[in-house]
């Protein structure tokens, strides 16, 4: 099947305990696998507003990075010693999390990756953050005032502080770097693959047998730890990319994308997994009952 980009257009803000038309209920009967935990998940909150069986399952666990070099971070934010931070993901924020003390200075400006990083850096200082882009990180090369580089000032004026997964694409540091910014990269954390006793039961099966119509591949790490901890999906469970460098990553290891999100937001995530389940007519007709327990 050809790749699609979906459009984001969906608004799922219903109830779901909202009686709705079947065409309203684009997912219905569908068993989408989100292979995350977390509370709340508003992706799976979206899939679920289509009425879609959402299987949860942590195909990964976070490994903090070196406390040392977290602290310094943290410290170089609080002084201010550098023109801007750039924080790619939710995550890191939760890893700068206990060493930072706020607030943060006026004069560090912050960008930020995707509306979900800027709540979690919101919800930690209680600002905004002074740019925040849709899509992958490298968005932010497209942006005027990074990639127009630095004005002319002292040393903390030409850094940039990129605290990151120790497995992010280093394609964003680079690109600052050709850019004329002092980028200083800290591995914030890492992930690694769960174990397999980690997954809830019968998800081994329930995925081999062709129990799962789609997969949100939420990051390159989860979709290696999918690939390592479930192997190869069946022709039929279509691969649902919630950006292009996961996209990119899933290629790289094999996997066809069927569909990747526009953005890496619920709606564009839901928009994606429907435009998938419903473009082929093998597989838009409604489905039987199959049980996933």
């Amino acid at each position: 099947m050809a790749e699609s980009t979906s459009r984001n257009h969906l608004q799922p803000t219903t109830c779901r305990d909202e009686p709705r038309e079947a065409a309203d209920a684009p997912l219905a009967g569908r068993v989408v696998l989100l292979p995350r935990v977390k509370e709340p998940d508003r992706i799976a909150s979206a899939l679920e507003w289509a009425r879609a069986k959402v299987l949860r399952a942590a195909v990964t666990r976070t490994v903090p990075g070196d406390a040392a070099a977290l602290e310094e971070t943290a410290r170089r934010i609080t002084a201010g010693e550098a023109a801007w931070l750039v924080l790619t993901s939710a995550r890191t924020v939760e890893a700068l999390a206990p060493y930072l003390h706020v607030p943060v200075p006026s004069t560090l400006q912050v960008a930020v990756v995707g509306p979900a990083t800027a709540r979690a850096w919101t919800e930690l200082t209680g600002t905004s953050p002074d740019l925040v882009t849709r899509g992958s990180a490298a968005a932010l090369l497209e942006e005027p005032v990074l990639a127009g580089g630095p004005q002319a000032g002292p040393d903390s004026a030409q850094r940039v502080l990129l605290p990151a997964s120790a497995l992010a694409d280093p394609a964003l540091a680079d690109g600052l770097r050709r850019a004329g910014w002092e980028v200083e990269r800290v591995a914030a954390y890492t992930t690694v693959t769960a174990d397999t006793c980690d997954l809830p039961p019968g998800m081994g099966s329930t995925w081999a047998t062709g129990g799962v119509d789609a997969v949100v591949l939420t990051a390159p790490s989860t979709t290696r730890a999918v690939l390592e901890l479930l192997g190869p999906p069946l022709s039929t469970t279509r691969l649902v990319a919630i950006g292009a460098t996961t996209a990119a990553a899933a290629r790289d290891l094999g996997l066809p994308v069927a569909a990747t999100a526009s953005s890496p937001t619920p709606e564009g995530v839901l928009q994606a997994t429907i435009d998938v389940m419903t473009s082929d007519p093998a597989l838009s007709t409604n489905p039987p009952f199959r049980s996933t327990s």
